[in-house]
């Protein structure tokens, strides 16, 4: 269904409520929903009725004629899919298959975004990411607002624009030299990425649109959430992206910036139409097309449409609020977003409309790890949400969380392979792998990242309640961050911690997990880093995929992959392996050293290192306590 700060707490329909489609600020809803009754359902209509869809549906449980109903209407036409599946994760496989797999997104996307409304200058980007560096904060990008490209902001314009706003330049104040800079940055494994508007601010070109009949009659709704429709503002200002002569148009005005250096696009306050998004990365892929033929797309987009990862689309869940009780909705934004059709979902961490602190900040990160997207975010005369600014506990706090994300890479990175060959869902909700168990019903404060059970705090006070599901769970055992000490905790309870200290994350693992791990990375860019751990969590068999490739191109989609299945036989105590596809396909990132650590109930055991080749094999007797 989708979800808005509403509902973003369960992931169940109430009786009674009727699931309108739409889009605006902090919300997305999509015409679809998975049902216990053994089946997803996607309604589908050829046109938008401005920022909803003329269809809804309402469920009626306490119908005593007809108990278990589920009522669609629409005001036209409407194609209705009905996908069997005994399960939400088999209905969910299903309807991603239907609606599209998702690109796998560009590598650097897996690491660290630093954004910010208020890259005032030059010398000021360029002291920011030499921070980042000097002071060991990984980071792959950065992401500008208005003022990479304009020198103001077209928030009070009128329709008629005005005649010295440039929606297609450079602000020399930032980006006097755009093609050096862009070029500096990427030398030190920094992309950058840029804010687009779906409107015009520029007078002239306004009046040749709307010559053309370029322009929509409405504007974007005002405020968040719930959307003021009636309180618009841009109005008569937006372009109408389902003409093709405009999406011609624009995309010719962006093959610049992607010569130049510009990496991806920010797109901000596409709610003009319910499908504006989805045909605004259109345009903006045709111009990668046409510029950087087999470059892979990428794009942050506020709200969405199912479908939109196919193009290599991805979302933020919007202008969140910078309080404790936003960051405990984001779990259950992410987790109904991703249900819905939207799998690369990330926020504005630490909240983006007015000022946060230290401690909301770091625990909003460390959330972040855990998503797809881990990007800052923040208002103009906020403070940066950089870690150095928030004190020395913080800094370091921050700095750690960063360097797990970064420790994840090999291991996200295959998650995402695995989602676009076979659907299998990265991120998921507690219900999806233990559907007989009731205590994930409902469970949005939790969440699987692959095989990561991931509990963090959400809390002012430091405290969470854990559940982990039956079986024996391990802390994850990646870094400090996590506390991973080798012992196992038997699963089917609750349990609650409190005053857990700032630097931490409460994280589990299933015994017979194998994970792949980088070593000392501060950019995708330093990948390998160094040898690959593989971390097993003894007392289960498993196995786990090592996915690699070039991390920029669409090869990948050709079959250009190399995948290493490691199999762990907990009987013998051996880890083995073997390759297939096309082995050393990420080239000099490619990982081509190796060493074992085995976590059980004992302690921590580790091997020596040794060549990662085709295939091999480290039995236990090779290892010794750490």
């Amino acid at each position: 269904r989708g979800s808005s700060p509403d509902d973003a707490l369960t992931l169940t329909v109430p009786d009674g409520k009727i699931v309108q489609p739409l889009v605006c600020n902090k919300a997305t809803y999509a015409p679809h929903y998975y049902s216990t009754d053994g089946y997803a359902a996607l309604g589908v209509v050829e046109f938008s009725d401005a920022q909803q869809l003329p269809v809804r549906y309402e469920q009626h449980t306490a119908d005593k004629a007809w108990p278990r109903r589920i009522t669609w209407t629409s005001s036209g036409s409407m194609d209705l899919y009905l996908l069997p599946a005994k399960v939400l994760r088999d209905g969910t496989e299903a309807y991603y298959a239907l609606i599209g797999a998702a690109k796998v997104p560009p590598r650097y996307t897996f690491g660290f975004m630093a954004s910010r409304w208020g890259w005032e200058s030059r010398q000021y980007i360029e002291d920011t990411v030499h921070r980042f560096r000097s002071g060991k904060f990984p980071l792959d990008a950065i992401i500008c607002d208005f003022e990479w490209f304009t020198t103001e902001s077209d928030y009070k314009f009128t329709p008629t624009g005005k005649p010295t706003y440039h929606d297609f330049s450079y602000n020399p104040g930032t980006f006097d030299d755009p093609r050096k800079q862009l070029k500096a940055f990427a030398d030190m494994g920094i992309r950058m990425g840029g804010i687009r508007k779906p409107r015009l601010g520029n007078s002239d070109l306004l009046s040749m649109a709307r010559s053309k009949g370029w322009i929509l009659t409405g504007g974007e709704p005002a405020r968040g959430w719930p959307a003021d429709f009636a309180g618009m503002y841009a109005k008569e200002r937006c372009l109408n992206y389902s003409r093709e002569d405009v999406r011609a148009w624009y995309s010719d005005n962006l093959k610049s910036f992607i010569e130049d250096g510009v990496s991806f696009w920010w797109n901000d306050e596409g709610e003009t139409d319910y499908f504006t998004f989805h045909l605004w990365n259109s345009a903006q892929l045709d111009a990668l097309r046409e510029t950087k033929s087999d470059q892979r797309f990428y794009s942050l987009n506020r709200a969405w449409s199912p479908g939109m990862a196919r193009l290599g689309a991805t979302v933020w869940t919007g202008d969140v609020d910078p309080t404790w009780d936003e960051l405990a909705k984001t779990p259950g934004m992410m987790l109904n977003w991703v249900l819905a059709g939207a799998p690369y979902v990330g926020c504005d961490t630490g909240g983006f409309t007015g000022q946060t602190n230290a401690a909301l900040l770091t625990r909003w990160l460390q959330v972040a790890i855990f998503m797809p997207t881990m990007r800052v975010h923040s208002v103009l005369h906020a403070t940066p949400h950089w870690p150095w600014l928030w004190g020395s506990e913080a800094e370091e706090a921050m700095r750690m969380a960063l360097e797990l994300r970064y420790r994840l890479i090999p291991y996200h990175y295959s998650l995402a392979h695995a989602l676009y060959e076979n659907y299998k869902q990265w991120i998921r909700p507690l219900v999806m792998d233990w559907p007989a168990e009731e205590a994930t019903w409902t469970n949005t404060a939790s969440w699987m990242d692959g095989e990561i059970l991931v509990v963090p705090v959400l809390r002012e006070d430091s405290s969470v309640e854990v559940y982990l599901p039956p079986g024996k769970w391990y802390p994850l055992a990646a870094s400090s961050v996590t506390r991973g000490d080798g012992r196992p905790f038997d699963g089917g309870k609750k349990t609650k911690f409190t005053n857990v200290p700032l630097n931490q994350v409460p994280a589990y693992v299933r015994a017979g997990t194998v994970m792949p791990l980088a070593m000392g990375l501060q950019s995708t860019a330093d990948l390998p880093g160094g040898p690959l751990e593989v971390q097993v969590y003894a007392g289960a068999d498993g196995s786990f995929v090592l996915v690699e490739d070039d991390g920029e191109t669409t090869k990948y989609e050709q079959g250009r992959v190399g995948k290493i299945k490691f199999s762990w036989s907990d009987s013998t105590e051996e880890l083995s392996w073997d390759s297939d596809g096309f082995f050393l396909a990420a080239g000099e990132r490619s990982f081509r050293e190796i060493f074992l650590t085995v976590i059980s109930p004992k302690g921590r055991r580790r091997s020596e290192t040794y060549p990662l080749g085709i295939m091999g094999r480290i039995p236990i007797n090779a290892l010794h306590w750490v």
